[in-house]
Order: structure tokens, then C-alpha cells, then sequence
């Protein structure tokens, strides 16, 4: 009764602390035998890591079968003692994360001082495992040629995960940068990152935020479906990096990696070939501190670019920027009028006709307009297009410890610190203008800290315990060009002192020129972790027991059109915007004002129970059931807010009809109530037809819940657009230089037209449904096929494409639109693996 008594205080003392970080070991399981096949009870199995000495004891059942749990990756020997049989020793066992290696054992009968050794790796089909993924081993990781030397490409290797389209990588740009692949359809925000189990994803744009050098890394496992019940918190994959560590043996390495432009092809825009010089380097070291006890492992690369990317933009003729808009009319003039009259220049405002289409830039070009034609390039390719080249450079560094240290043989603790620190300049931004001369700047510094201690109670009873730090600052969007806009004659105050620079002007057919509308967007990001487990083999049973609990804060500043924007259209002098632009009529200008400051704080919770139940030596049934309890998001000042209709607020009285707020009735500090019916059962067999080990066929079903906020942003969109803490005023023909008229509107007052994001007032969590149907055998190495389905389950109402599922409100009435019908797809891996899924709705509104 005594380990009964000791596992039930382990589990009320888990539950207080709920699980984000995951296994980051295996097991090796199997049965001994004797020369007739009938089962050997009672046998010593003892396994070794060759690397450090760890070696690990449990004793046969009454059915011959034994478990070792909670194994450190790497290479292992078995040894197997019996009375009256001779002692086993098996070599060459390479165990992986999340493996479970079956090592089946055939005694000989003989003097216990005689040894039979074997050297063989554990058999390739994995009996008791239903999840489909693949693990990714040191020597892939090292071997393979990889573009930057980073080890998610090789992700890519494995059925059902693709890279993101080239559009929206581009679009995203630093900020999407560590989302990598999606995964059997969805998102690529929807995928979890670990790194020695402990927490590595971005709560802020999703992906990754750490990326360890490949020969830093042992291996990592990519979980691509239907993962047991100690893995949630994504819609997509779960990617389990484990990080190198010392061992009995000093081993270190040292490499640099160089890419130059002189083999280089010239970029058919280009006018020569565009300049690249890159720098990987670096070395790692590791060893024993302490023989068979204490060892360290340390890593460091550093990394510089210089890369030219070559841009071509529309920018006025030299005959435009006199004045000459004649070849807007190639039909030709008849008494100084255009043949076609869509097409003779004319300003509505004047009522004035321009006579073959010249405009009196000497009398007509406002004064502000004039200052800003600097920054229009002049054209070099042809009569309006500009084409340059310019040099990107990226520079980072990152370095990290490991220390583990083996406290009693029943205790392991280990310990990892990483860090990188970086910083870039891109000359020509894709939110910004596209031209020389409005470049923005990115500086990122993330820290992550892990401490994990294992103990083992018995042979039969292990539990870990683990607490990690990750801290991400990124700075965004960082405005260089600091032209104030005053100083080119506007009138107005910037709203943040940050971003001060030119005012974004966008010209309808040519380039924008001026610092981009958005930015800087910098994010101070800190995610406390704290989990643990305990594995408990019982009979025929081996049970996971889980929790944990993350503590997410975010600190965030989001400049919005702090300088301004202006929009050029083909109006009042129709029909070129350019023109328009020397007479210095905008047809909208809108900035940005208020508070542009959020503090974003989160805490989630999860717990789980799995249970692999060898019914016997053929047949394995996994059962699993895990809670998800996600909180919704707060902001520390209430800057949130709601969507009701006809209900008026309390908390700010003068607020539009159905804005509500934290504080009002039935409105929480997150918004939305918490979803509290996060129950994701796992059930999952494995079926040994012919008892060989040579054939296997399993399937598996499971739900699998994700947070409410992920995706580039997701956090940030509610809190950053709730009025009136933002105010983002727009003035339709505008008086250029000053477009408020010295009025500008007094803080805290409701912008009209008014914009906000917030959250359907019932959002559930989004979920998945997936199942699959695998049948494994010796064919695999000859062809595999696979059939995959998505199915989205409609909502009432269609829910944004931002991972949030927000909704853009920007008028009063509710407007109902169907979901896209189910959709087909296609992949290679298993027989059957069909899913569904159901996003939450959201409500679209729109203000006249």
C-alpha cells in the first residue's frame, strides 16, 4: 500500500501545478524468454547509457514483460540476469525523444558467470505506440545540407508538413520568420515548439523564438498526429528539440560557414550581380565535470549578412515632375484638348481644363508637396521606373550551457540557459515605402531558462519535475529616418515620440514614399512554466499522470500612423494622383493618437492522464484523456473592449451604443467568459497481427485544443485598437499641411468614422478532431500512401483570418457570412488519417 499511498500525494501535489512542458525522454520496453518461449519472471533488466553511466533497473512481471521509464536519449546497453540462465548483455541500443524501444530477450540457459552479447538496436516497429510523427536524428541534423544551417527545414522530410507560401513569408517578414511549416492543413501559427520540453513558442506572433545551432541539437521529434494526452496546446504539430549534453568524453567542435555573391547569377532586374557576404561560425564543447556524475555542454554561433535585394518601383517621369502629362493621352490633343476626354487633365476644384496636359507647376505646386519630392527617386530604367539595389544586413549571436548533474542514483537534476542577440536593417521594408531612404530597424534579445529534476521512487514509480523562464524582447519596426514633419512644412504634432519621421504618403500608381504606417511594434514578452509528471507501471499498465501552469505577460508599445498618412487619388485633378499630389489636395488623411502602451497578461492551465494498456503481447490500447483551462487575456489597465448590441456602457457612459467594457455587467476582465469544457480525450490502438513485430496496424482519434490568441499579433489586436484609449481620426480632403485646421481632437474623445477589433462575446476554444488508420510492415521501405481530409464544421458567422478570431468593427450591424465549403487534400504517410475541425465564430459589423 505504501507506493499506493506515495502516488496519490504525488498526484494531489501535481495537480497543483499544471503541465506546458512535455516528455523529453523514452522508454524501453519489451520481455524476456527462455530458449521455449515461456516467460522468465522475476529477471533483473538494467540499462546503461554509454555516454554518462546512468544506468536504470526494473524486474520482470509475472508475464516476463519490463519497462524502463524515463530514459535520457542516446546510446544504451541491456543487461538481463536470471537464475539459471546465462547473463544477457545487448548493445547498439539507440534510443530517441518520445520513443519507446522494444527490446525483446531470449535467454540461454547456462551458468549465471557465463555472457551472451548481442549488438543489435531495438526493433523498428514501435508495438505500443499510436501517434504518428517522425524523429529527426544528430546525424540527419549534422549531415544534411541545410540553407542557414536550420534544422526546421528538415521538418519538411516528413509527410503532411509543407513550408509557408513564399507570399506569406514575404508579407510576415522577422515576424513570421520562426513559424517554419504547416502541418496536415493547418496554420502554421498552430504549431508548438519545445526545447528540452520546456517552453519555446512565440505568445506573441507564434512559431518558435530560439533557434539552437544544429550541432547543439541531438535530435528533435516532430509530433505530427494524434499525439498521447501529454502533448496539447496546438492544432497542428508539437516539435520537440533536444539539446546535446556533456558526457564521459571532452568533445567540442569548431566551423564557419561562408556564402559570398562570386558564383552568383545577376538578378535579371539587377545591373550587376547583387552583393552577398555570409558569416556562420562557432564551436561547441562539452564534457565531464564530475566522471559518472557532473557533465557540461556549451555552444556558441555567430551570424552576419550582407545581402543585396534589388527593388523596382513606379516613380513620376522626369516630364511629370515638370509638369508634362501629355503621355497620359497617347490618343493625341485637337485644340489643346486630349481626344479622349477620360483622359485630358483637369482639376474638379478649379473647374479648370489643363491645356495638353500641362500643369503650371511653377503657380499650382504647394509648398509642402515641393518638399517632399525629394524623396521621389528620379527614374533609371526607362521613363518612371526606379530600380536599386540595396544591402540588407542581419547580425546575431546566441550561446547556451547544459549542465547535468546526477545527485543519487534516484535523483537527476539538469540545467540549460540560452540566449541570442540580434539585430537587422532592412533597407526597403514590406510595409513601407518602396524606395531608398525609409528603412526600419529590428533588435531582438531572448533568454530561456530550464531547471528539471527526475526522481525515482522505485523502478516501478518515477516522477519529474521541471520550471522554465522565456523572455522575448523584439523591437519592431524600428523607424530610422527621423525628418520631422514639421521641418517639411506640415502643421500637425506626431502622436509618438518613438516613431517621429515622415508622414506615409501613398500616391495612387506610384510609390509610397515616407516611414511606414505602422511601428515600431515592440514587445516585451515573459512566460513562467512550471509542470511535472509521474510515471507509474502497474501490472499490464503504464499510467502518465501531468499539470501545469503558465504565467504569460506582455508588454507591448504599437505605434499607428503616429506621423500621419495621406492617400493620393486621381482627384481633384483627374485623372493622375501624381498631379493631385502638386496641387496638395489628399483625399483622406487619418493618424493615430492616444495611448499606443498595453500591458497583456495570461495565465493557462492543463492537466492529463494516459494510460498505455498492454491487453496483451499483440494488442495495446492507449487511453488518455487531458484538460485544457485557458484564460482569456487581460490588460492591466482594462484598455479592452466588447461588442454587444443595444447595450450601453456603464464603465465609459459616453461610449457608443453596444462598446462595453471590463467592469460592465456580464463583462469579465478578459471579455469572454472561460471556456471551461476543454476535455480532449486520446484513445489509440496497436494491433501485432502475426506476434512477429514485423507488421503492425494501429489508429488512434483525439482532440486537440489550441489558445485563443495565436498568430502574428494575435494578443495585441484587441487590446492596441480599443477606443478611446486609441483614437484614429480620419479627415476626408484634408488641408495638407495642417488637415485638423489647428483642432485636433482632444484625447479620449470616440473617433468617427470609428475602428476596433474585439473578440465574438462567446468565443469558445478552436479545436480539432483526428483520426487515423496506420498499417505498418516491411513494405514500408518500398512505397507508403496516405489519404487526409479537412473538413471545417461551419460556424453562425465567419471568423477572421487573424489567429485571434477577431472581427473588424466598423459600423453597428451584424452581417451573417456562411464558411467556405469542406475541402479535400491529399499526403503521403499512413493509410487513413481524416480530420475535422471547428473554428470559433466571430461577428463582422460595419458603421456607415
Amino acid at each position: 500500500m505504501r507506493p499506493v499511498r506515495t502516488l496519490v500525494c504525488l498526484i494531489v501535489v501535481l495537480a497543483g501545478v499544471n503541465a506546458f512542458a512535455q516528455q523529453i525522454t523514452g522508454s524501453i520496453r519489451g520481455s524476456v524468454e527462455d530458449p521455449s518461449g515461456a516467460v522468465v519472471q522475476s529477471a533483473s533488466v538494467t540499462a546503461r547509457q554509454t555516454e554518462t553511466g546512468l544506468t536504470r533497473t526494473a524486474t520482470t512481471d509475472h508475464t516476463g514483460a519490463y519497462v524502463l521509464l524515463e530514459l535520457p536519449v542516446g546510446h544504451y546497453e541491456l543487461q538481463v540476469e536470471a537464475k539459471g540462465f546465462q547473463k544477457y548483455v545487448q548493445q547498439g541500443i539507440i534510443l530517441s525523444v518520445n520513443e519507446t524501444a522494444p527490446v525483446p530477450v531470449h535467454l540461454a540457459v547456462g551458468a549465471e558467470s557465463q555472457v551472451l552479447e548481442v549488438n543489435a538496436d531495438a526493433q523498428l516497429i514501435q508495438g505500443t505506440v499510436t501517434s504518428l510523427g517522425k524523429t529527426v536524428t544528430e546525424r540527419e541534423v549534422l549531415d544534411l545540407p541545410l540553407n542557414g544551417r536550420n534544422f526546421t527545414q528538415l521538418g519538411l522530410l516528413q509527410p503532411g508538413v509543407v513550408p509557408l507560401t513564399p507570399g506569406l513569408s514575404e508579407a510576415g517578414g522577422s515576424v513570421r520568420a520562426g513559424q517554419s511549416y504547416a502541418v496536415n492543413g493547418q496554420r502554421p501559427e498552430s504549431n508548438n515548439f519545445l526545447i528540452d520540453g520546456a517552453n519555446n513558442f512565440n505568445g506573441v506572433d507564434g512559431g518558435f523564438v530560439l533557434k539552437p545551432p544544429v550541432d547543439a541539437i541531438t535530435e528533435f521529434r516532430i509530433l505530427t498526429h494524434n499525439a498521447n494526452a501529454e502533448f496539447g496546446n496546438a492544432l497542428g504539430s508539437t516539435t520537440n528539440i533536444i539539446t546535446r549534453s556533456g558526457t564521459n568524453r571532452f568533445h567540442g567542435a569548431l566551423w564557419e560557414f561562408l556564402r559570398n555573391d562570386i558564383f552568383d547569377a545577376t538578378n535579371y532586374f539587377a545591373t550587376k550581380t547583387e552583393p552577398l557576404k555570409q558569416n556562420q561560425f562557432g564551436g561547441t564543447f562539452g564534457g565531464p565535470i564530475r566522471t559518472d556524475k557532473t557533465f557540461f555542454f556549451a555552444y556558441y554561433e555567430g551570424f552576419h549578412n550582407r545581402q543585396g535585394e534589388t527593388k523596382s518601383s513606379t516613380v513620376p517621369s522626369l516630364a511629370e515632375r515638370q509638369g508634362d502629362f501629355s503621355a497620359i493621352c497617347p490618343e493625341g490633343f485637337s485644340g489643346g484638348f486630349c481626344n479622349n476626354p477620360d483622359h485630358q487633365l483637369f482639376n474638379v476644384f478649379l473647374s479648370q481644363p489643363y491645356m495638353n496636359n500641362q500643369y503650371p507647376v511653377a503657380t499650382q505646386t504647394n509648398p509642402v508637396s515641393q518638399n517632399l519630392l525629394q524623396f521621389f527617386p528620379l527614374p533609371n530604367n526607362g521613363t518612371n521606373v526606379f530600380t536599386s539595389t540595396q544591402v540588407l544586413r542581419e547580425d546575431s549571436n546566441q550561446g547556451g550551457v547544459k549542465v547535468d548533474h546526477y545527485l543519487t542514483a534516484s535523483d537527476i537534476l539538469n540545467f540549460r540557459y540560452s540566449i541570442i542577440d540580434g539585430t537587422q536593417f532592412t533597407p526597403i521594408p514590406t510595409s513601407g515605402a518602396s524606395v531608398p531612404g525609409f528603412p526600419v530597424g529590428q533588435d531582438q534579445r531572448a533568454q530561456n531558462f530550464v531547471v528539471q529534476e527526475t526522481h525515482t521512487f522505485s523502478p516501478h514509480l518515477i516522477g519529474v519535475f521541471r520550471a522554465s523562464y522565456l523572455r522575448n524582447k523584439f523591437l519592431f519596426g524600428l523607424h530610422i529616418n527621423p525628418t520631422t514633419p514639421a521641418s517639411l512644412g506640415f502643421q500637425y504634432t506626431p502622436s509618438l515620440e518613438a516613431a517621429v519621421g515622415p508622414p506615409s504618403i501613398q500616391v495612387a500608381g506610384y510609390t509610397t514614399i515616407g516611414n511606414p504606417i505602422t511601428g515600431p511594434r515592440n514587445t516585451f514578452e515573459n512566460a513562467f512554466d512550471y509542470s511535472g509528471a509521474l510515471n507509474w507501471v502497474h501490472g499490464r499498465h503504464e499510467i502518465k499522470f501531468g499539470g501545469g501552469y503558465q504565467r504569460l505577460q506582455v508588454n507591448a508599445l504599437q505605434g499607428i500612423a503616429s506621423n500621419g498618412f495621406y492617400v493620393f487619388a486621381g482627384f481633384p485633378v483627374v485623372p493622375d494622383a501624381f498631379a493631385s499630389f502638386l496641387f496638395g489636395q489628399p483625399v483622406v488623411f487619418l493618424q493615430g493618437l492616444g495611448d499606443f502602451e498595453r500591458g497583456i497578461r495570461g495565465n493557462a492551465a492543463n492537466a492529463y492522464v494516459q494510460d498505455t494498456f498492454k491487453a496483451s503481447s499483440r494488442l495495446t490500447f492507449n487511453l488518455g484523456l487531458r484538460y485544457e483551462l485557458p484564460f482569456p487575456y487581460t490588460e492591466i489597465k482594462n484598455r479592452q473592449t466588447l461588442w454587444i448590441p443595444g447595450r450601453q456602457s456603464t464603465v465609459v457612459p459616453n461610449a457608443p451604443n453596444g462598446l462595453l467594457y471590463p467592469g460592465d455587467k456580464g463583462v469579465p476582465a478578459g471579455l469572454i467568459p472561460t471556456f471551461k469544457k476543454g476535455f480532449a480525450p486520446r484513445v489509440g490502438v496497436a494491433w501485432d497481427p502475426t506476434g512477429s513485430a514485423k507488421w503492425l496496424v494501429t489508429s488512434a482519434y483525439g482532440i486537440f485544443y489550441e489558445p485563443y490568441y495565436t498568430g502574428q499579433g494575435g494578443p495585441l489586436q484587441s487590446p492596441i485598437s480599443a477606443p478611446p484609449f486609441l483614437q484614429t481620426p480620419q479627415v476626408s480632403l484634408p488641408n495638407f499641411a495642417d488637415p485638423f485646421n489647428g483642432n485636433p481632437p482632444i484625447e479620449g474623445e470616440f473617433s468617427k468614422p470609428l475602428t476596433n477589433l474585439t473578440l465574438a462575446a462567446n468565443l469558445p476554444l478552436p479545436y480539432v478532431q483526428d483520426w487515423n488508420l496506420i498499417s505498418s510492415g516491411p513494405w514500408d521501405r518500398i512505397c507508403s500512401s496516405r489519404l487526409a481530409m479537412l473538413e471545417p464544421k461551419e460556424p453562425n458567422y465567419r471568423a477572421s483570418s487573424r489567429a485571434t478570431r477577431q472581427s473588424t468593427y466598423r459600423v453597428w450591424t451584424p452581417t451573417a457570412i456562411p464558411s467556405p465549403r469542406p475541402t479535400m487534400l491529399t499526403g503521403g504517410g499512413s493509410f487513413l488519417d481524416a480530420r475535422s475541425i471547428r473554428r470559433p465564430s466571430a461577428t463582422t459589423l460595419r458603421q456607415a
